[in-house]
């Protein structure tokens, strides 16, 4: 048997096979499935378009009540209404109401979760799950759909890469700076499609709620998943919170073998990482913390899945202690889950904050998406510890939002603008990361299979083009080109404000590219056709960026490279979602264009450029006109 990755053993377990490679196309059995305020959404696939009347298994369906909670109008409530019913009919036990928390804490702190499982969840961020040892996917919505009806899904086994932590992380510096640094090494498309394992003893080094922030974080470069090997930490946990046996959680967990094929390997020295900052509007527009000191701050946010725990509370009223807010400035403070709420609240955490004169919000999501509780005013800046910065994130388009650690965030609301905690102590700023220091950038290792730490555009064997017409398909597009670059996002293509109050076809439509072309809405033919760059689609897992385009009529989409969740969406909705380089460089705005599916070719003024065809079960999926009618005609 060959030396296999984590992803390769994971995915096989999940699919009853003795070993899988990466590139097999498996049909997977999720352990558990996750959804949250979308289970709404999700249900109305599931009965009205799939015809479902019953789950295939209710025991690995989890819901959880998260992101606009509690609900602030009277459609986010009629849609947790709905959510409610549905676990009730299908008698979901693990259901978790307004005020648990968010999804992702809430699962890992009632081990839901375990060493060696597979969960697939209808969020970006289910990468979470990574610091327990599991394998954890997004996908969209009209898959979740699929999965509580059949209990399974395909998925395509990943290339890993591998990152080796060294040393220890110096004081004043997070894990946040970490998964920062490494998003400006390998940029916003650096991880698109792999598969992520850290290893070494620095992994060793950081705290279970240090190592949480690490494969939620890993999303913003686009992984499919990310993995840190379970230890005695992550078993004693478990341990505490679980229903099984310490020996039983140990047999399950999974390694990577010795001698297992990556397409990369890199070294990253935690001991010379210094303090960073992610810039508006992207993940990977990162900075030194020196570089953007003093720029105003109207709004301090302190949450959400990726830095809203009780390690996270305590860096925050360090910093705050003895101390308030900026008579210009507020900070808004919303704890991860009720067990993290209360733990502040039994160690003082909470009266410190508050003193300070925060704002202390009821565990969930909050504004991290934009539709809930604390959204900034156009021209205003902003700085969180969410994971996410993109153009409209929280809301307000015309807001900038900056990226930092707890301790960061609290200091810069204290003066009012962005600041080290070292700057409260009467200590000018920089005093660490100092020019003696070594660089902290990823060193890729000699054996690694390229060269670049760009990977490809797509992972061997990834879907591309059409070969055969089909009822969902249409194959005579005849349109013009509207053309976008690099990393346009899922917020700009459908804002999150919008995400749980629009349903029908023709309010979802009326929102399309809102925040990147607010013209396109209005004058976007049926038959035209989006060309984007690279890594188009990045963000969230909402199906919603897909389906607006599909309403407003757009024929195909075609990219350099798609963000992963996004070409699952645009597949399974029907929409062709083809990668072509050649014809990205061609095509200009206004070109008329032409796409032939059946041949595989694209007519621009500049040229034809081929693409190669789907592989059959894509193909399969398309000529039905989505996943859902594929499902539907595969029963009949």
């Amino acid at each position: 048997m060959a030396a296999l990755t984590f992803a390769e053993k994971a995915l096989a377990r999940a699919a009853s096979l003795d070993e899988a490679h990466s590139g097999d196309i498996l049909e997977v059995r999720p352990d558990r499935i996750l959804s949250h305020d979308n289970t709404a959404a999700i249900a109305r696939i599931f009965y009205d378009e799939l015809g479902a009347q019953h789950v295939a298994d209710p025991e690995p369906l989890c819901v959880v009540l998260d992101h606009a909670s509690p609900p602030p109008t009277p459609k986010h409530a009629q849609n947790h209404a709905e959510a409610r019913t549905f676990v009730r009919e299908q008698g979901v036990r693990h259901f978790f109401e307004v005020g648990r928390g968010i999804c992702h804490q809430v699962l890992s702190e009632e081990a839901l979760v375990l060493p060696g499982d597979v969960i697939l969840g209808a969020d970006s961020h289910t990468t979470h799950y990574g610091w327990l040892g599991a394998f954890g996917a997004g996908v969209g919505r009209s898959e979740v759909a699929v999965l509580w009806a059949t209990g399974q899904l395909w998925l395509r086994v990943p290339e890993s890469l591998r990152i080796h932590l060294h040393g220890r992380l110096p004081p004043g510096v997070t894990a946040k700076d970490l998964c920062l640094t490494i998003g400006k090494e390998l940029g916003a498309d650096g991880g698109l499609y792999y598969s992520t394992e850290f290893a070494g003893p620095g992994v060793k080094s950081l705290s279970l709620e240090s190592r949480m922030v690490i494969p939620n974080s890993m999303a913003e470069i686009g992984v499919k998943n990310a993995y840190l090997p379970p230890d005695e930490k992550v078993f004693d946990f478990l341990t505490q919170k679980a229903n099984i046996s310490r020996e039983l959680i140990e047999a399950q967990a999974l390694y990577p073998d010795e001698g297992a094929v990556y397409a990369a390997e890199y070294d990253l020295y935690l001991d010379r990482l210094e303090p960073l900052v992610a810039c508006p509007h992207s993940v990977d527009n990162v900075q030194p913390l020196s570089a953007v000191a003093g720029r105003r701050v109207d709004m301090a946010f302190i949450g959400t899945c990726t830095n809203g725990r009780l390690e996270d509370l305590v860096a925050a009223a360090e910093v705050l202690r003895g101390r308030h807010v900026h008579p210009e400035t507020r900070l808004l403070v919303i704890p991860a889950s009720s067990q993290v709420y209360r733990e502040a609240l039994r160690t003082g955490i909470l009266e410190t904050l508050f003193e300070a004169g925060a704002t202390i919000g009821v565990p969930g999501c909050g504004p991290c998406m934009g539709n809930h509780l604390g959204i900034p005013a156009a021209g205003e800046t902003v700085i969180s510890t969410a994971n996410r910065n993109f153009k409209g994130r929280m809301g307000q388009p015309d807001a900038g939002i900056y990226l930092a650690s707890p301790a960061v965030v609290a200091a810069s609301a204290v003066l009012g603008r962005i600041a080290s905690p070292i700057e409260l102590d009467g200590v000018a700023y920089p005093a660490i990361g100092a020019a003696t220091r070594q660089p902290a950038m990823l060193i890729l290792k000699e054996h690694s299979t390229f060269s670049s730490s760009v990977p490809p555009s797509r992972p061997a064997g990834a879907p591309q083009g059409c070969s055969a017409k089909g009822p969902g398909v249409r194959f005579d597009i005849n349109g013009k080109v509207w053309k976008y670059g690099d990393n346009v996002n899922t917020d700009q293509i459908f804002p999150g404000k919008y995400t749980y109050t629009l349903t029908t076809p023709e309010e979802i439509a009326a929102h399309a590219l809102e925040d990147l072309d607010a013209g396109f809405a209005a004058l976007v033919k049926p038959g035209d056709v989006v060309f984007g760059s690279s890594n188009f689609g990045c963000g969230s897992s909402r199906e919603q960026a897909v389906t607006c385009l599909k309403y407003k009529g757009v024929a195909a989409l075609v990219s350099k490279s798609f963000a992963r969740i996004f070409y699952r969406n645009a597949i399974n909705q029907g929409l062709p979602a083809i990668i072509c380089p050649e014809a990205i460089a061609a095509a200009h705005p206004g070109d008329a264009v032409q796409v032939d599916l059946v041949n595989g070719l694209i007519h621009l003024p500049a040229g034809t450029f081929a693409f190669p065809a789907f592989p059959s079960n894509v193909r399969a999926i398309l000529e039905a006109g989505g996943l859902v009618e594929y499902m539907k005609m595969k029963k009949t």
